[in-house]
């Protein structure tokens, strides 16, 4: 559905800051040189931003990060302290939020508890004079669209809460906004629910082709989501990317140790494709560019790409061996997690599909564990 902007292999912050100072028509948000300060206190620091048209963007991020600074000056509930933004090509710092014509499904509904669930979605139609047989067709197709045809005279106090979220984005796509806005939509709703939402909101946004701007906390749900995902850090971008980028290729530590779970290895670049670690032992890794011998780097393997050695299968030159004793186990549904206490006295996190408890390796045993020098990825500096 969308494109990364920028060539994110060489810098993917400073690359689609390059690319957010030309608008371009397939730009439907830019920001430029857009910065937030309150006081003394720095929410966002000077920052460019573009998302394209049709576009699935989540901002992720710890509490205090930005992100929801970021959605609040899309949206023009907060006033930039310097710097501008446009939408759809026109500068709009200075245009009143209820003329920018945007979406927005908030995390605690803010559904109108007298009303009906037809009465909510039309609401905004009505304030916008739209005549009464349009609001009926509208409503219809907005209702039908999130699976509550038959509930148009149910009151939000009746509805469970992923009923009453799917009124709230029946409200926010009745009026066909061009962008909308989510702020968290998820987060009051147990997992299976959200689970669950996460798959009609990707539907949705296919179905309709409208650029959606996604607040989240949660990994996974950006993962999920998102065409790219925008990592704020301290009230800056950490990484912009694709999903794909931001697991696999994390352009820092805070980028590799807050998108999913990740063993960082600590070492010297002691020569081509080789790292030699903290407790001596040599580690094979995917690349050394950009880093001479003998500087200090960290390396990073994701929990799911090591596996257990069984038997007497060799492991190939391109593979990095160790072993170690099971220190602690834990049963994650589908996936079994291990904490492997090396020989060595590092610990290494490994993560596979999960057997019966029977068949698990008990606590104390030794196991030997293999991975690929490809998966061992040198984080840049």
């Amino acid at each position: 559905m969308s494109h990364v902007l920028v060539d994110e292999s060489t810098n993917p912050v400073q690359g689609a800051q390059a690319m957010s100072r030309t608008h371009k028509k397939e730009d439907m948000i830019v920001f430029r040189d857009i910065s937030k300060s309150y006081g003394a206190s720095v929410a966002l620091h000077s920052t460019e931003l573009t998302v394209r048209k049709g576009e699935f963007l989540s901002l992720l991020g710890p509490s205090g990060s930005g992100k929801s600074t970021i959605l609040n000056i899309i949206a023009g509930a907060v006033a930039p302290t310097s710097g501008s933004i446009l939408l759809d090509g026109k500068d709009v710092s200075t245009v009143p939020p209820r003329e920018r014509g945007l979406g927005m499904v908030f995390q605690n509904y803010a559904l109108l508890p007298h009303l009906n669930v037809f009465d909510n979605v039309a609401f905004p139609l009505r304030i916008r004079g739209v005549s009464k047989s349009e609001i009926q067709q509208r409503v219809r197709n907005a209702l039908e669209r999130v699976g509550l045809t038959g509930y148009e005279h149910r009151k939000p106090r009746e509805m469970s809460g992923g009923q009453q979220q799917r009124v709230g984005i029946a409200r926010c796509i009745v009026y066909s906004p061009s962008v909308i806005l989510m702020d968290e939509p998820l987060g009051a709703l147990d997992k299976k629910l959200r689970d669950q939402l996460q798959g009609e909101i990707k539907r949705l946004h296919r179905d309709l082709g409208t650029t959606l701007v996604y607040v989240t906390h949660d990994q996974e749900e950006a993962l999920n989501l998102s065409d790219r995902v925008c990592l704020m850090n301290g009230g800056r971008i950490a990484q912009l990317g694709t999903p794909d980028e931001l697991y696999f290729e994390p352009v820092n530590e805070f980028v590799a140790d807050f998108v999913g779970e990740s063993n960082l290895l600590e070492g010297v670049v002691e020569g081509a494709n080789v790292v030699k670690l903290n407790d001596g032992s040599m580690l094979r890794v995917r690349s050394n560019e950009g880093h001479v011998t003998g500087s200090r780097v960290k390396v990073l393997v994701r929990p799911e790409k090591i596996e257990v050695v069984e038997g007497n299968d060799a492991a190939r030159e391109d593979m990095n061996v160790c072993s170690g004793t099971i220190a602690q186990t834990s049963f994650i549904g589908g996936m079994t997690r291990f904490e492997l206490k090396l020989s060595t006295g590092g610990t290494l996190l490994v993560k596979g599909i999960s057997a019966r408890a029977a068949e698990r390796a008990p606590h104390g045993q030794t196991l030997t564990v293999r991975w690929l020098a490809r998966d061992s990825v040198v984080l840049r500096k």
